[in-house]
Formats: structure tokens, C-alpha cells, sequence
């Protein structure tokens, strides 16, 4: 799903690599300045993985290039540059090339402000989600998951019934990582569609265990008595995860009528978790937000 542009925003960054020195930064400025589309491309590169320590020289050439190169591979080589350099004062080009023409450039500009998540971008990711390439649509939900702006939350909950389901699966996590009580009723919806890949469903129970306020657990309470036993086991792990003492009545009535060994067992361990939880063992009733991994 992924354009080969924006993997290569996920690649090792600039702590991988020996830093320029001056004459090599120099070579590669000239370059960037002066060179062919393609040299221009590869020095904007260079720049980006071993130019950290000159960034006050290298940031503002590359935003320069983002927003000016007439050639869609440098602008898409000085997004990813900013990116990993970690360059937050690019932010405002960054999300002009949200709107490039080009879809390489817009993914590396929404894989940048992952990286760099700033509300300012909210607006111009909000239109990346109704992009025509299946990419964008992917990354802009990936960083309004790391922005956490609730302005998000209705948009995302829309690209649940996106025909991609890599998209429709960053939409789920970033919802969880929202926490808006206000995507309980679509999550919970979209965990109870047969017609949805388990995997998928299994994942909205995560992202609604996530979320904020009582809702989330009458919603969990809720998908115990579903019919299906993944959904179920899924559905009382997060309980143990989130609920207090009030759930186990729900568990225990749960586990009284369960035929399945293994839910038998979930459900066990979900009220010793709670109880221990409760008694001050525990570690508290988070659960871990289900980022992917951040570029080195």
C-alpha cells in the first residue's frame, strides 16, 4: 500500500549515517541548487540522512525545494529529507505539499507530519483522507492518529467503509488513539460486521478499549453475549484491561453460560486482572495505543 516514497521515510534516519563534512556539504547544497532534476533529487537525500548537524543550513534549502522544484521527485526527495531531520519549522510547507499534484509528494508530506505532528495540519489531512489514491487517504489517517485533534474523529469513523482495508485498519487504530467516546457507536458497529475480515473486527475492539469514558465498556459488556467466539475472547481481554470492579457480575454471568474452554479461561483471567488492579497490583487500566513504529 505504502509508495515507495514514503517507505523510504521509514528507512534509518540521519543518526545512521557518518554526518557531511564542510566540503561534502557544500558539494551537496551546490548540487541541490544548480544540479539536474535527478542530482537535485539525490542531494536533497544526502541532505536529509547525514545533514543533521548543519540542519540551520540544510532546512531552509530543502523547504526552498519543496515548495518551488519544478520536478516532482525533488519535491518529494526535500519532504522526506524534513521529515527526518525532524525540520517542525517546515511544517507550513509540509502541508502546502499535502496538496501537491503529485501523490508521492502529498504521502511524503502526510509521512513527514507524522513524524512531526502539529494541529496546523489538521485541516489539509482532513482533505488527504478523501484523496483518490488509496496511499494518501492511509497516511493522513496515520498522522491524525499521532495529532490526537478530535476534529478527526467523524471523518476517520467515514473511512471505516473505506474499500482498502489497509486504510479502513489505520483509520481503526487511529480512532483508538482519539480515545473519542463519540467513534463507540461505529467501532463497536464495525466489530459486529460478519462481512468485515476478523483481523479488522478484532482490531476495533481494540481501538474502542482505547477510547474514553463508560461507554466503551457497555459497548465491551455488550460483545460478550456476541455469537461469534473471537469476538467474545477479544471482548473480555480488554475488559480485564479497562474495566473495574463493576464488570465482573457481566463476566461471571459470561462465564456461566460459555461453552468455549479458552473464553472460560479469558474470562478467569480478566477478573483476577481487574482485582488486582483494584487492590493497587496492577498497572493501571491503559492500553497501549497501537502506534506503528516511529522512523529511527
Amino acid at each position: 500500500m505504502l509508495s515507495a516514497a514514503a517507505a523510504l521515510l521509514l528507512s534509518p534516519g540521519p543518526c545512521a549515517a557518518q554526518d557531511l563534512g564542510e566540503a561534502e556539504l557544500r558539494a551537496a547544497t551546490a548540487q541541490l541548487n544548480e544540479g539536474s532534476p535527478e542530482e537535485r533529487a539525490r542531494a536533497a537525500d544526502l541532505l536529509g540522512r547525514r545533514g543533521y548537524d548543519h540542519r540551520e543550513v540544510v532546512v531552509p534549502l530543502l523547504r526552498t525545494r519543496i515548495r518551488e522544484d519544478r520536478d516532482w521527485r525533488v519535491r518529494a526527495s526535500s519532504g522526506r529529507a524534513l521529515g527526518r531531520l525532524a525540520a517542525r519549522d517546515a511544517v507550513p510547507d509540509l502541508v502546502r505539499a499535502l496538496r501537491d499534484p503529485v501523490v508521492d509528494v502529498r504521502v511524503v508530506a502526510a509521512a513527514a507530519i507524522w513524524r512531526l505532528p502539529d494541529p496546523a495540519a489538521v485541516p489539509a489531512l482532513l482533505e488527504l483522507l478523501r484523496d483518490q489514491e488509496a496511499a494518501a487517504r492511509q497516511w493522513a489517517a496515520l498522522a491524525l492518529g499521532v495529532i490526537r485533534d478530535r476534529r478527526a474523529t467523524q471523518p476517520l469513523v467515514t473511512l471505516l467503509r473505506d474499500p482498502e482495508k489497509d486504510v479502513r485498519l489505520d483509520a481503526i487504530r487511529s480512532l483508538g488513539r482519539l480515545r473519542d467516546p463519540a467513534a463507540v457507536q461505529a467501532l463497536e458497529a464495525f466489530a459486529r460486521d460478519g462481512d468485515r475480515d476478523m483481523d479488522e473486527r478484532l482490531e476495533a475492539i481494540n481501538a474502542l478499549s482505547a477510547l474514553e469514558g463508560p461507554e466503551k465498556v457497555d459497548a465491551l459488556v455488550r460483545l460478550l453475549r456476541f455469537d461469534d467466539t473471537q469476538i467474545r475472547a477479544r471482548a473480555v481481554q480488554s475488559l480485564g484491561r479497562v474495566g473495574d470492579a463493576l464488570v465482573i457480575p457481566a463476566l461471571r454471568e459470561r462465564r456461566a453460560v460459555e461453552r468455549t474452554s479458552s473464553v472460560r479461561s479469558a474470562i478467569d483471567a480478566a477478573i483476577q486482572e481487574i482485582r488486582e488492579r483494584q487492590s493497587g497490583g496492577g498497572q493501571g487500566g491503559g492500553v497501549p495505543l497501537n502506534l506503528p513504529p516511529l522512523p529511527e
